[in-house]
């Protein structure tokens, strides 16, 4: 498989400067300890790809002798030596291009008798495949005549049946008469033998052929596509060269894919090195017209300098078509030249402020990862597909330069619209900003008018909630009342009453209606109403019935009405609530605070509540404070809230004050905890001490 980078000027200067210097006393270093005879077994096959990785150091011996795939032959004399036939591994024999390997495996009885996969992963040459003597194979087409010789290089698994016996001997006559070429091009001259399951290959090889195939067309599509696009704006507007240059860089790029898909599924030597000579041509000329595309953004480079790189990247390529093994340095030394000077470009252009190029260095950076990307791979430093390294590297590439002339050719063209309506319509933008002020000026006008009429109709509504509200409690022999109420807006949806009836009951009302605003004082108005209507009429279970009723029968959705009644007979006390916090009874005989939490849905609900009340006495000195939830729920400067337990210490310091002092106690904790800011929520307190 061929891959690009500067991997082949790595392995080259390692490799040659290895085998030059062998000398005798370092062939020790090359010496490789023979191996037994090599097992095979299924629990090698466990890995994800179903692969038994078997050794590459097989007997070998130079030379043809039909003799030496009998598996009874006495190889003892043989050297062993790596079936990929690397010139370090050629360094120690007199390589004629044609010898016998031989290798002898202790097959596990799971494994006998039933189809095994055979994977060529490499193949330079032509071979006969031998099992226990029988030739079961031909690799290519196999000659001893040179000229005769096809090669093979299909990745296409291959069947082997192993029989009964425990020792299984291969044998694999081989022959590479073009050996002095491909180990030139290729490092190699041999062939590498895997071992794996059969059916998971057999699915694998037609899998990857799709995808292979599937992947390469749409990708050389879409190179097509860019660069016919770019090429019909040169034919419109010949002036704007950039389109020109990459057009013929995207063109390059499309024929390097095509090579690169050819290369992959040739199955000779011969057409595999062909398109070998193409693609390393084409891939100095892709990058010596990135480079010229490059320079054409950058207006600092002179039209010589860039045109003399494009001529030496042409000179490049015809010189690596005729010595395309020798030169294959200058391959890799003009690729580094062409990416150091698109990198040295773009980095000028940075440095310069040029607009949009951080998207040519965004392309930029992603191709030469992509190349650091695969010379990773080759050293197996990383795993991965090369081949899509290859086309994310340089679909980014390809895809920041159009977008960076579509976005230069959209820029200039907004400009010269832009400058044209400047011109065309100076005085008119000055009577139509004289307009629009006037209409914002009259708009701003009645805007304050309608705030004012507002604000008015708001107040209005306030003082109209207010006076409906009592002017003061009443006074009355047995008890001490108070109450105080802060509204957060205009218009609020607190709500307290009473009542005396004639035989000196005492009723208090507390309410909270939702939200704040109209609606909540319209709630207030019908809850008033109601109270007054029904107050001597039943007790307080059958009252909130009724006032849930009729609410909820003013269909005001998402409206609601928390209340509270307390009805007071000498000192006996029955309290009823609907969705409002429970009361506090400070109680003087114990000095402690008791809640009265009562459940209860809000009024105005669609549901039938069955409220519940409570009775209890209050005794000389006895405290029973009623408070809506904006009490309860008022927060500090961190969000905070205030809650039960800091009111109840007040009202357990309460003894011996006045209902007036409680409230003053209250309201003055309620300033300290808020740090003296607006409420977010109204805030009503009533207290009822019975007097001692």
């Amino acid at each position: 498989m061929y891959r690009l980078g500067i991997l082949n000027i790595i392995f080259w200067g390692i490799l040659l400067a290895g085998v030059d210097g062998v000398s005798a006393q370092d062939e020790d270093i090359f010496q490789f300890p023979e191996p037994e005879v090599e097992e095979i077994t299924p629990d090698m096959m466990l890995n994800d790809s179903k692969i038994i990785y078997i050794q590459d150091m097989w007997k070998f011996h130079v030379g043809d002798s039909l003799a030496w795939s009998n598996p009874e032959y006495d190889d003892a004399g043989w050297d062993y030596l790596s079936t990929n036939l690397s010139p370090a591994d050629l360094s120690f024999v007199e390589w004629a291009g044609i010898g016998w390997f031989r290798k002898q495996f202790k097959v596990h009885p799971n494994l006998r008798g039933k189809p095994i996969a055979l994977l060529v992963e490499r193949h330079l040459g032509a071979s006969e495949v031998y099992l226990n003597g029988e030739r079961i194979y031909e690799l290519g087409d196999f000659s001893t005549d040179p000229e005769s010789v096809v090669s093979y290089n299909s990745n296409n698994p291959l069947a082997i049946v192993f029989s009964d016996e425990e020792i299984q001997t291969i044998a694999v006559r081989f022959i590479n008469p073009n050996y002095s070429e491909t180990e030139l091009i290729m490092g190699y001259n041999g062939f590498r033998f895997l071992m794996g399951d059969w059916a998971t290959h057999q699915a694998q090889t037609f899998s990857f052929l799709s995808r292979w195939t599937g992947r390469n067309l749409f990708y050389i599509g879409a190179l097509l596509a860019f660069g016919i696009i770019h090429f019909l704006l040169f034919i419109f507007y010949p002036a704007e060269k950039r389109n020109l240059y990459f057009a013929v860089f995207v063109g390059f790029l499309a024929i390097l894919s095509y090579l690169l898909y050819k290369v992959e599924l040739t199955e000779n030597t011969n057409g595999t090195l062909l398109f070998l000579k193409f693609l390393f041509v084409i891939e100095v000329l892709v990058l010596a017209f990135a480079t010229r595309f490059t320079h054409s953004i950058d207006k600092k480079n002179t039209p010589f300098y860039s045109n003399l790189l494009v001529l030496s990247g042409f000179v490049v390529g015809i010189l690596i078509w005729f010595y395309p093994g020798k030169l294959t340095w200058l391959k890799e030394l003009a690729v580094l030249v062409f990416v150091a000077e698109i990198f040295r470009t773009v980095i000028m252009m940075f440095y310069r402020n040029r607009g949009g190029v951080w998207m040519l260095g965004v392309g930029v950076l992603v191709y030469v990862f992509s190349l650091i990307y695969n010379i990773m791979i080759n050293f197996e430093i990383l795993s991965g597909s090369v081949q899509m390294a290859n086309m994310v590297g340089s679909g980014f590439l390809v895809l920041s330069m159009s977008v960076f002339l579509s976005r230069d050719f959209a820029i200039t063209q907004r400009r010269l619209e832009q400058k044209l309506i400047e011109v065309k319509h100076l005085s008119k933008r000055s009577l139509d900003q004289e307009r629009v002020n006037k209409e914002r000026e009259i708009e701003k006008r009645l805007l304050e008018v309608e705030n004012k009429r507002k604000t008015k109709e708001l107040e209005e509504a306030r003082t109209l909630q207010l006076s409906m509200l009592p002017k003061k409690m009443p006074s009355l022999p047995s008890y001490d009342m108070a109450v105080f109420m802060e509204t957060a807006t205009e218009v609020g949806g607190d709500y307290y009453d009473y009542s005396v009836a004639p035989d000196g009951t005492l009723v208090l009302a507390l309410g909270d209606a939702t939200g704040h605003g109209m609606k909540a004082g319209i709630m207030v108005a019908a809850a008033k109403s109601y109270f007054h209507t029904l107050v001597h009429e039943m007790n307080n279970l059958t009252m909130l019935e009724r006032i849930s009723s009729g609410l909820r029968n003013m269909n005001m959705k998402m409206m609601y009405m928390g209340l509270m009644l307390v009805r007071c007979r000498g000192k006996e006390v029955d309290i009823a609530t609907a969705g409002m916090p429970p009361a506090l009874h400070f109680k003087k005989e114990t000095n402690s605070v008791q809640r009265i939490t009562l459940k209860g849905l809000p009024l105005g609900s669609s549901v039938q509540y069955p409220y519940e009340n409570q009775c209890f006495q209050l005794n000389a000195g006895d405290i029973l404070l009623m408070m809506s939830d904006g009490l309860t729920e008022l927060f500090d400067s961190e969000k905070k809230m205030l809650g039960l337990t800091k009111v109840e210490d007040v009202l357990s310091n309460a003894d011996g004050l006045s209902a007036n002092d409680i409230v003053n106690q209250l309201t003055q904790l309620m300033n300290t905890w808020s740090g003296g800011k607006e409420p977010h929520d109204d805030i009503t307190i009533m207290v009822l001490k019975m007097q001692e």
